[in-house]
């Protein structure tokens, strides 16, 4: 198979792989909006996080995650999706970092998944197999 034809392919399975490794998280939201709380109060100094307020941010997740997964509006959505996974990883620095008591091997999974989103974002002209906009 030739790198023209792989391509398009390759980057439908990144599209769906990454948008596979949100869904729980989105779902999480609405099923576990305590969850949610603890997330924001641990990570983002948000305590106290009303139900209607993870329900709210489940909701507009799964806009974006749909507009991503469908390859709608790439420039926005595969760069929002990109941008927020980012700075979620961000804040998560003291987990990611092996020397320090609070590392957490799992939080490193996000890593290679930033990179993914980088990676598609950076191709997603080239990204037409399945998708709302050519």
């Amino acid at each position: 198979m030739t790198p023209r034809i792989a391509l398009p392919k390759a980057l439908f399975i990144l599209r769906i792989s990454i948008a596979l490794f949100l869904l729980p998280w989105i779902i999480e939201k609405f099923t576990q909006p305590e969850v949610t709380a603890k997330i924001f109060a641990a990570f983002y100094f948000v305590d106290n996080l009303p139900v209607v307020a993870s329900y709210a941010i489940g909701a507009l997740w799964l806009v974006l995650w749909l507009a991503f997964i469908a390859g709608f509006k790439k420039q926005i959505s595969y760069g929002l999706v990109m941008v927020l996974h980012g700075a979620g990883t961000l804040t998560t620095i003291p987990k990611l970092l092996p020397w320090l008591d609070s590392h957490n091997h799992l939080f490193l999974a996000a890593i290679p998944t930033l990179g993914a989103m980088v990676a598609l974002y950076m191709l997603r002209n080239h990204d037409q197999l399945f998708t709302a906009d050519k």
